[in-house]
């Protein structure tokens, strides 16, 4: 995560150094989103024939490849394709280390410790644009893409010699060779908790894109007139309360259950989209922006704790990478909506919507999804 976040600050920048407009340069982080969306699947599907150490190698590999490529590429077309593949080698990653998680927690301590797990992720995205930032400066506008695949050649090694296949996971093998099937899918979503765990990581990741990384930044800026270091103070403290909430959480979703938290911490996010409408200056902003990190951590732990509940008799891998699909999904369609919504109306317009959608998503788990795994305050096991 150090690597990935280490080239954040200079993405845009480096495709500008191309020559390319504002809105072509943007096409380096969308690609990179579109390689991981693409690989989700994929990757979880050869997780189940494979193994998903190996995975996680040949992702791992991809990244520090393309990250070298980036350094060197000779011009925009090629930065575009080296970030997409990018981006699929981070999807094997990420999906494939995801399946490797679900495999080894039991089900009474996935919440806490996937709440470690959360709590160093969150670390590696503050320390790595920090580092970037530096290093940028330092030794030019390319330097961070050879950090980053400093970092990968560390992941890879570490993968190697560190990470083991989990015991008694059989490789699924199908007659034919087949391993993706429509059906297999469909039967997936049709389990309704499951199914609703795939449409809350959507709109928790439709919100963090949308809101978070796209329409907040213009709100600050255009309404309020915040300067870009402001506006990164603000980002920061909601980074940083994300961070501390997240173990407490972890324990929480453990105790009380995966649902209530899902749901407590989807209504709190909304109240802080109400907060940022509402807000007059930065230290509005700030209280809205706090708010906003105290739901992050549930809304992102809970529901993968549910649809990993859910599924505990199907193909791990192709059930988490569908998983994955969803909130990549999420991240790639928030921007693009709430622009729209902005462009039709005003900036205060994508907040009212992201709201709408929020709520739904809080009645669709209250009403559809069901807690599979007994908890100390939940006795009462409804499968």
């Amino acid at each position: 995560m150090v690597g990935m976040s280490i080239v954040s600050p200079i993405i845009s920048l480096y495709a500008q150094s191309f020559g390319v407009s504002l809105a072509v340069a943007s096409l380096a982080i969308t690609a990179h989103a579109f390689g991981r969306f693409i690989a989700d699947i994929p990757a979880g599907i050869a997780a189940d024939r494979y193994g998903r150490r190996p995975v996680m190698i040949i992702g791992s590999i991809l990244v520090m490849v393309t990250a070298f490529l980036n350094a060197s590429a000779s011009d925009f077309g090629f930065y575009l394709v080296y970030r997409f593949l990018e981006g699929v080698g981070s999807g094997m990653w990420m999906t494939s280390r995801q399946t490797l998680l679900a495999d080894i927690l039991k089900p009474e301590e996935r919440g806490r410790i996937m709440g470690y797990f959360q709590a160093f992720m969150l670390i590696g995205q503050s320390a790595g644009p920090v580092i970037g930032g530096f290093v940028a400066a330092a030794w030019g506008i390319a330097a961070p893409f050879y950090a980053y695949t400093v970092t990968g050649a560390i992941c890879v090694l570490l993968t190697y010699f560190l990470i083991f296949e989990p015991k008694g996971i059989v490789k699924v093998k199908v007659e034919g060779g087949h391993l993706f099937k429509l059906g297999d899918v469909t039967r997936l979503l049709k389990n309704q908790t499951y199914a609703m765990a795939c449409f809350a990581t959507f709109v928790v990741f439709f919100q963090r894109s949308g809101i978070r990384t796209d329409i907040l930044p213009l709100y600050a800026a255009n309404e309020l007139n915040m300067d870009p270091a402001a506006i990164g103070t603000i980002l920061g403290y909601a980074t940083i309360t994300n961070l501390i909430i997240t173990v407490p959480i972890g324990y929480a979703i453990d105790l009380l259950g995966r649902k209530p938290v899902i749901i407590w911490n989807i209504l709190i996010m909304a109240a802080a989209d109400i907060g940022f409408v509402y807000a007059k200056d930065y230290w509005g902003l700030v209280i809205a922006a706090l708010v906003m990190g105290l739901a992050s951590g549930g809304a992102g732990q809970a529901p993968l704790a549910l649809a990993t509940d859910a599924t505990q008799n199907e193909r791990r891998g192709l059930a988490m990478g569908v998983y994955r699909l969803m909130g990549d999904l999420g991240s790639m369609i928030g921007p693009v909506a709430l622009s729209a919504i902005a462009d039709a109306s005003d900036l205060h317009a994508p907040f009212w919507a992201m709201d709408a959608l929020l709520v739904f998503s809080a009645l669709m788990v209250a009403l559809f999804a069901k807690e599979i795994i007994r908890t100390r305050f939940n006795r009462s096991s409804s499968v």
